[in-house]
């Protein structure tokens, strides 16, 4: 569907929360996450009083903006740059991107037409998603940009080449694209990985208490805490052991069975991996003794208190909130968002 003859658009992608498998994914087990009823959400409208060009906006972070279009297509040219010094050794992941709305423009500037549009733009990303915590947040903005701006222009993404373009902005984050991240948001629903390959796993919804534990953000990067583990586990054994634990807790959620035991085991093996700092094992220790199970939701922490996102399945609100004030850590009950990254009435 093409938006090029409306003056205002809206699009929504989800966040994601990882069910098992976010470091086994990496030598080959399976990994499950499910998209999460929280957004990020994009705005564009055409002001055809102004001179062409782009202005932006991020609320959330007080950032706002006015490009010409020369501007937004050098945007491009300058990320792929610094990823190629990247590969090549001369900048960290962490050092490709030096301000938030860059990621935003980049993914505006991959779907522009060869020539630059008359009009001007106006662009507006707003999150419900906390940043660095776990709810795949720069996949969910790239996915929710991507899907609002081409459509405007009249080549809309949608299904498999949303996933890899999504992919491919995502790459600017993190060093790599993540499979997982950049699937689950623009699949929706519960999407499974296996050798590498993402895909939706029909008819299947959470049942049960599920809950979302924000620990607080890790002070180690996703990059930091994937190599670490590789130093101490890349040829163990205890890949299989994740392998099981995923597979049952994909069939408690496909037959609605309870998954309190699987989810324990997963927890004990990210800890036996070292990703889970203390401060978080006690607060999975607290949640059993309640009766429940815990476990991280994302690549942990190899330092610091935050361990960022926590799944928490088995006890009920009033229990996990006395638990959460004890520990200082928000909470919210999830809710799966089945539709992905769309556009939006």
């Amino acid at each position: 569907m093409s938006l090029a003859n409306q003056t205002s658009a809206v699009s929504l992608a989800p966040g994601k929360l990882i069910l098992s498998g976010e470091h086994a994914v990496v030598y080959g087990a399976p990994a499950l996450a499910i998209a999460v009823a929280r957004h990020i959400r994009s705005q564009c409208s055409v002001r055809p009083d102004t001179a062409a060009g782009l202005s932006w906006s991020l609320p959330d972070l007080n950032q706002q903006g006015t490009l010409s279009w020369s501007d937004v297509r050098a945007q491009r040219t300058l990320l792929n740059n610094r990823h190629a010094d990247f590969e090549s050794g001369q900048l960290t992941a962490a050092e490709i991107l030096q301000s938030p709305q860059q990621l935003v423009l980049y993914c505006l500037a991959l779907c522009l037409p060869d020539t630059d549009p008359a009009s001007h733009l106006q662009l507006t990303v707003t999150s419900q998603l906390p940043a660095g915590a776990g709810m795949g947040s720069s996949a969910a903005a790239a996915a929710s940009v991507l899907s609002l701006v081409s459509a405007h222009f009249g080549q809309p993404l949608s299904g498999q080449t949303l996933y890899e373009t999504t992919r491919y902005c995502e790459r600017l984050c993190h060093g790599r694209g993540g499979i997982i991240d950049s699937a689950t948001v623009s699949f929706g629903g519960l999407v499974e990985v296996l050798n590498g390959v993402p895909s939706r796993v029909e008819n299947a919804t959470l049942s049960g208490d599920w809950f979302y534990v924000n620990t607080g953000r890790p002070v180690a990067g996703t990059g930091e805490c994937v190599e670490q583990v590789r130093q101490q586990f890349s040829g163990a054994d205890i890949w299989q052991e994740f392998t099981q634990v995923t597979g049952q807790i994909r069939q408690a959620v496909l037959q609605q069975q309870d998954a309190t035991a699987a989810i324990r085991d997963n927890q004990r093996l990210l800890e036996t991996i070292g990703v889970v700092p203390a401060k978080v094992a006690r607060f999975a220790r607290a949640v059993e003794a309640a009766g429940g199970a815990a476990k991280i939701s994302g690549a942990g922490s190899v330092r610091g208190e935050g361990g960022g996102a926590m799944l928490v399945y088995g006890i009920g609100d009033q229990a996990l909130g006395a638990l959460c004030s004890d520990f200082e850590y928000q909470f919210f009950a999830i809710e799966e968002d089945s539709d992905g990254a769309r556009l939006s009435d």
